[in-house]
């Protein structure tokens, strides 16, 4: 997947986040662009936002059903790497192109 369809793939999930759960969004965002932003502080806001996306957002919960092996083989290799991103590009990659093609459909 070249850079930009990833980007577009990006765009439409930040598109269908923000109509669909525009509250959460919007907490989050404004939590993590403060001055000197806290992560720690911010969790409440992230939490809220992800059960939002999980059961409000109709391009993820596409992209949950028809790509649920490739977000598992991601998962399992964060989880492995100690959430070293650098080490699971191939399985990133791979998710990506996945929903990439799932939401084209």
């Amino acid at each position: 997947m070249s850079s930009q369809a990833g980007g577009l793939l990006d765009q439409v999930l930040l598109e269908d986040i923000a109509r669909h759960c525009p509250q959460q969004f919007l907490k989050f965002h404004q939590c993590m662009t403060q001055e000197t932003p806290d992560p720690n502080y911010c969790v409440p806001q992230q939490v809220n936002l992800a059960k939002c996306i999980k059961y409000e957002v109709p391009a993820f919960q596409k992209v949950q059903n028809e790509c649920a092996g490739k977000l598992k083989d991601y998962e399992s290799c964060l989880r492995g790497s100690e959430n070293d991103t650098t080490k699971c590009s191939t399985e990133l990659q791979s998710l990506r192109d996945c929903a990439s093609g799932t939401l084209n459909k």
